[in-house]
């Protein structure tokens, strides 16, 4: 396979060998005519060939011209029904979201059916990690943590949360106390969240525990250290120790009884989590609609 193929001049040539002329291919390209002779003049210093005859403001194809035209235009056409395929599937109505790993489990998936109802859309969800790029993945929408990356874009705060300890019922009946101090939890069993390979400013147990009430050796003495907080909660959930955890993400564990909250010390998160867009697209019903299913919903009070 040629490595560097010039695929500018291809469409180029083709479209000049098509129109008869370098002044009809570029106003079908929406360049000027020198361009398009450009790209050709390009072209032929790529294979070493004429590939037109100019006669004043004629051109015609030479033999070596005519001997790729038909190869060439194949491929550009075969390129564009690819990319229209493409266009049509997001002409449907699919509607990209992209979400940072935590949130796409504990934060989007119990909103996800609702916020399908309520649109005409397919849904393309899309877990990856910070920066992402609108344009060039076609992301409509960003959900993410800190967002320090999308100045340039509209962002919408969505959630601000504390950190808290959290652990399964069994690992605290045999690890927990009755002041919920968590002193008697050996060292061994405090798991460690790192939040990301981004992130150094978040809490962790060096900053819960106050310095006369520490364990000895805490970071060295865990057997678990974990990059993503999903995974940090599971462990938690399987019995393996006490997690430090943001504290919204753990409702639906806590009220299935899978995990607890032994502390009610907490500590604040560094950042806020976001929904982030261009601003060309927040004001699109669409977008409206999504921000709308974003917002929180008031709880209901008890009658006293």
């Amino acid at each position: 396979m040629a490595e560097h193929l010039p695929l500018n001049a291809l469409r180029s040539f083709e479209c000049a060998a098509r129109c008869g002329g370098f002044v009809q291919a570029g106003k079908e390209l929406g360049v000027s005519s020198a361009a398009v002779s450009l790209q050709v003049k390009n072209l032929e210093a790529y294979y070493s060939k004429e590939l037109f005859l100019r006669r004043g403001n004629k051109i015609f194809l030479t033999d070596a011209g005519e001997s790729i035209y038909p190869d060439v235009a194949s491929a550009l056409e075969q390129l564009s029904h690819a990319s229209e395929k493409l266009q049509r599937r997001r002409m449907r109505g699919q509607f990209v979201i992209s979400v940072l790993p935590i949130l796409s489990e504990f934060w989007l998936l119990p909103r996800l059916a609702q916020i399908s109802a309520s649109l005409d859309v397919s849904l393309d969800i899309r877990v990856e990690n910070d920066p992402i790029d609108f344009e060039q993945s076609g992301v409509d929408l960003r959900l993410t943590y800190d967002s320090r990356y999308y100045k340039e874009y509209f962002r919408s705060e969505i959630l601000t949360d504390v950190a808290v300890p959290t652990c399964s019922p069994a690992f605290w009946q045999r690890h927990g106390n009755s002041d919920a101090t968590l002193n008697a939890v050996p060292a061994q069993y405090f798991l460690h969240n790192r939040w990301g390979p981004a992130y150094a400013s978040e809490p962790n147990w060096e900053d819960w525990f106050r310095p006369p009430e520490r364990p000895e050796d805490l970071s060295e003495a865990s057997r678990y250290s974990f990059s993503d907080t999903t995974l940090v909660i599971s462990a938690a959930r399987r019995g393996l120790g006490v997690a430090l955890a943001p504290r919204s993400f753990l409702k639906e564990d806590v009220e299935a009884g899978r995990l607890i909250l032994p502390s009610e010390i907490t500590l604040p998160m560094t950042y806020t989590y976001a929904a982030i867009c261009p601003h060309a697209k927040r004001q699109t019903k669409l977008m409206k609609k999504i921000f709308a299913a974003f917002e929180p919903k008031p709880e209901k009070l008890d009658n006293p």
